[in-house]
């Protein structure tokens, strides 16, 4: 037996092929032969090729007209499928609207340097900040300040604000000296908060100031934050009135002790935040 089946092992593949086999189905039971039927290797293998091709082929057809063609990479059209031209369409409104913002923003931080071009100047490794008015402001060295204040206090006070925070003024604002703001002690990890609603234009840090924040609000109004242990907003971000921005530090070079040094601006000119605002 064993010399036959290495004699059978020789043979040429063509003609194991042929060699004849019989499949016989036994009642399990009986052991009656129920049928039988005479096979081939090359009947075997071509049946198996025969149901790997039908299985091909229904695949195919499956992936073309149905919509789980969709889900193949790099076969289905995106550019004719709808949700991608929505899509494209959204991706296109926001990069519009980017652009604007980034207009907007900086037509607000060129009204705010000397001569219209932006002036950034080093804090921490990475880290730029556009110079807030009061670094650099032409309003202050060409005297505009002396607008009459009437008109101004006519304009604001018919605008709602609400103080930052509450504490004493340490340092008053005086323009003489270019300090364009006020100094209020509080405890230290006070919250500060946004006096309007508005959108966030400066967030960074820069050596002088430390932690900065500036906020664009409705007519003309702009409000600076300065000396912040922690920003909580980013560039962009829109703000509420009341809605904490930051954090009271003692950040910056400037700074000698926790503080909040806060400005007020109106078209373009800096205000005495304790004519408009109570910090009691």
């Amino acid at each position: 037996m064993a010399t036959n089946n290495s004699s059978d092992s020789k043979k040429p593949l063509a003609e194991r092929l042929k060699d004849r086999y019989r499949l016989v189905v036994l009642n399990d039971e009986t052991f009656e032969e129920v049928s039988s039927t005479i096979l081939t290797l090359g009947n075997i293998y071509a049946l198996i090729s025969s149901f790997v091709v039908i299985l091909g082929l229904f695949i195919v057809l499956f992936i073309v007209f149905t919509p789980f063609k969709k889900l193949i990479p790099g076969y289905a059209d995106f550019e004719s499928n709808p949700q991608f031209i929505q899509l494209t369409r959204d991706l296109d409104q926001i990069q519009d609207s980017l652009a604007m913002q980034r207009v907007y923003i900086q037509g607000i931080k060129n009204r705010l340097t000397a001569d219209g071009t932006a002036i950034s100047y080093q804090g921490q490794p990475g880290q730029t900040l556009v110079a807030p008015a009061p670094d650099a402001s032409a309003a202050v060295r060409e005297g505009v300040t002396q607008l009459p204040m009437i008109k101004k206090r006519d304009a604001m006070n018919r605008i709602n604000l609400q103080a930052p925070l509450t504490g004493m003024i340490s340092s008053a604002f005086n323009p003489e000296t270019k300090h364009l703001g006020i100094d209020i002690l509080a405890p230290k990890g006070s919250a500060i908060k946004a006096i309007q609603d508005g959108h966030v234009i400066v967030s960074g840090w820069n050596l002088e100031t430390g932690h900065t924040l500036g906020i664009q609000h409705p007519n003309d109004v702009i409000s600076f934050y300065k000396h912040n242990l922690k920003n909580l907003k980013t560039e962009g971000d829109y703000v509420k009135a009341g809605e904490a921005i930051a954090i009271i530090g003692n950040s910056g070079t400037l700074s000698d002790g926790p503080h909040l040094h806060f400005e007020l601006w109106h078209d373009g000119n800096p205000l005495n935040p304790i004519d408009y605002l109570n910090f009691n």
